[in-house]
């Protein structure tokens, strides 16, 4: 799917935790505003360590609108009170996240529990220095459990934060791992990443034709600020009453869009463009402070 210019995004991420001290954030209005622009998927995220109200109001208010909702928990808020009351909410995907192949395996029993009720559910698994050779392994697990979704998520860049990526000879690691593991049972396997998609799928084409921050997504912070993507620290804005459609239709969001749009200039001539199209632009943009710079996770010589 190849998505050219949009005027609103069809997918929004926002993340509800942590949430910030003497918070103030009006989800309800959010909710409406998200609702105004019409958007089609919704993925929210609750990892703060137990089930927030902000979470419980969110979905109790978009129940039964034409909106997908996804949800992402840690393995601490799995209880049966929980499972019971998200039962009710027509969630489309219940993601259980983490970041450690062995916290999936002690944890096995709370899974089936959630799979038992019902529950769409998959696996999120945030990829890190310390457990990206787990790969195959999670992989294998959720054929083992049955578990047909599984995601890689996008880090969430923000200052302070340390950007990881697998470069080529990480991947090269993970891609031999994988080979002689049959996964066409997996229904969904979500991937963000061109260059980690590649190491599953190495004869398919990326399938979203490039980055597509500020344009088929956006990003909500638990604060309430606009970003492109949870991977692009480059504030928008912040939602207030109104204010969400402004936001992306300002100048700011245009002209940002146009550069994500043009590949960056050491891309150009590289026999590889057409199946990555510069790469993540917001680790590049994180790292290098520019929009015009390649990937880092890139690799390529040419």
């Amino acid at each position: 799917m190849n998505l050219k210019e949009l005027n609103f995004p069809v997918r929004v991420y926002w993340d509800l935790t942590p949430l910030p001290p003497c918070s103030d954030i009006d989800y309800l209005m959010i909710c409406e505003e998200i609702l105004g622009l019409k958007v089609l998927i919704l993925n929210l995220r609750d990892a703060g360590g137990s089930s927030s109200n902000a979470c419980i109001k969110v979905l109790k208010r978009l129940k039964g609108e034409n909106i997908a909702v996804s949800l992402a928990l840690s393995f601490s808020d799995i209880n049966s009170s929980a499972v019971t009351f998200l039962r009710n909410m027509n969630i489309k995907m219940l993601l259980i996240e983490t970041s450690s192949h062995h916290e999936l395996t002690l944890q096995v029993d709370n899974i089936k529990q959630v799979m038992n009720a019902t529950l769409p559910v998959g696996i999120s698994f945030n990829v890190t220095e310390n457990n990206y050779k787990s790969i195959p392994d999670v992989l294998r697990f959720c054929l083992d459990n049955g578990i047909s979704n599984l995601a890689f998520p996008m880090q969430r860049l923000a200052p302070g934060t340390e950007c990881f990526f697998l470069d080529r000879d990480k991947r090269e690691k993970v891609g031999l791992d994988l080979k002689g593991i049959d996964y066409k049972d997996i229904k969904s396997v979500i991937i963000h990443d061109p260059f980690l998609w590649r190491v599953f799928y190495p004869s398919v084409r990326f399938p979203e034709g490039g980055c597509q921050a500020a344009n088929s997504m956006i990003y909500l912070s638990p604060h309430g600020d606009v970003y492109p993507c949870p991977s692009m620290p480059l504030n928008l804005g912040r939602v207030l009453k109104g204010g969400l459609k402004e936001i992306l239709s300002s100048t700011q969001k245009k002209e940002l869009r146009k550069s994500i749009a043009n590949p960056p200039e050491r891309c150009i001539g590289c026999t590889e463009l057409n199946g990555c199209m510069g790469g993540c632009r917001g680790r590049a943009y994180f790292i290098a402070n520019s929009l015009s710079k390649r990937d880092p996770a890139c690799g390529y010589v040419f």
